[in-house]
């Protein structure tokens, strides 16, 4: 037994040699998948009972944070719209065809809307979203509350409102 215990001391510090070079949120994390590669199971069970505490302090002390997919798409849903850096969890997967839709369109509800001066709108969507209409268009659809919107990404950073089955328009987000 006590030739075991100079290698449980190495296993561990090897897991948090590992986990060294993560990042500091994500050490926790990578310190317990570390401990998958352990043999020995006495071994990798006290790993993972020390990285699983540590997970634990650090998520009690939100140093690390987990969210779930249905929380990153509500995010992402309230962010559209703002030209804001590739954040992490926001920024999404590379060739997910779900973020990459999510990405370029945004249906949702009008909550409010006012005129405002030369024909222009200022529509509050439900998610939040306030968004103010660019051009002016006789044919676009007077925006009314529970009416249906889309967003739609256009080139270089525009964005298209659609009010009901009416035609879209320039907008831009201002909130």
């Amino acid at each position: 037994m006590k030739a075991l215990l100079p290698l449980a001391v190495l296993a561990l510090a090897g897991t948090s040699l590992a986990a060294a070079d993560a990042p500091p949120a994500a050490r926790p994390y990578t310190a317990l998948q570390a401990c998958r590669a352990i043999a020995d199971p006495a071994q990798r069970l006290a790993c993972y009972d020390s990285a699983a505490a540590a997970l634990d302090t650090a998520t009690k002390n939100q140093d690390v944070v987990i969210v779930d997919r249905q929380e990153v798409k509500k995010a992402r849903k309230g962010l559209f719209g703002f030209n804001l850096p590739r954040i992490g969890f926001l920024a999404g997967r590379e060739g997910n065809v779900d973020d990459q839709a999510d990405e370029q369109t945004l249906d949702d509800t009008v909550a409010s809307a006012r005129p405002l001066p030369y024909g222009k709108w200022r529509i509050t969507l439900t998610t939040g979203g306030v968004w103010e209409t660019v051009e002016v268009d006789s044919r676009f659809t007077d925006p009314r509350p529970g009416m249906a919107v889309n967003l739609t990404k256009g080139a270089m950073g525009n964005y298209f409102l659609k009010v009901a089955k009416g035609r879209a328009i320039s907008a831009r987000r201002i909130g």
